[in-house]
């Protein structure tokens, strides 16, 4: 990698993350804003045009309706720019940010193979443990090894 490269990876990475940058700039997005006024014009003109009322009245029409939703629109684009803007927050302790890396380490596995918020043979449990027939501290402990 050359010094220019370098450079170039070491500005963007200070520069301010700006949600205009995701919701705006992107080619898909210019034509999915443009087609939102679009769909809802459509929409408020089908009261006046059979043709038009019979493909708002259709069930692809309830499905574009939620493609073509504004606060929906918003939300999709910007899921990027979330998760960049979550990344930037300092971790402590070297916590995984997302769940997803979390669930990539050997030790969030219980003893039954399963995350150990959920595993009740794992003491991490919490509840989960406290309640389970399998805990010798349970009144009501099962020893199902004889």
């Amino acid at each position: 990698m050359s010094h220019c490269e370098q450079k170039d990876i070491a500005e963007e990475a200070s520069l301010p993350l700006r949600i205009g940058d995701w919701l705006w700039r992107p080619g898909y997005a210019k034509l999915w804003w443009a087609a939102v006024p679009l769909y809802w014009l459509g929409m408020g003109f089908s009261q006046r045009s059979e043709v038009l009322y019979h493909f708002y009245s259709s069930a692809l029409a309830g499905y574009l309706t939620i493609f073509f939703f504004p606060p929906l629109v918003a939300l999709i684009q910007c899921h990027e720019f979330f998760r960049e803007w979550l990344r930037k927050i300092p971790q402590a302790d070297g916590e995984p940010l997302f769940p997803d890396e979390m669930f990539l380490r050997s030790d969030s596995y219980g003893p039954s193979g399963m995350p150990w918020e959920f595993d009740p043979l794992d003491p991490r449990s919490g509840t989960l443990w406290l309640g389970n027939t399998l805990n010798p501290l349970n009144p009501g402990y099962i020893n199902r090894a004889s």
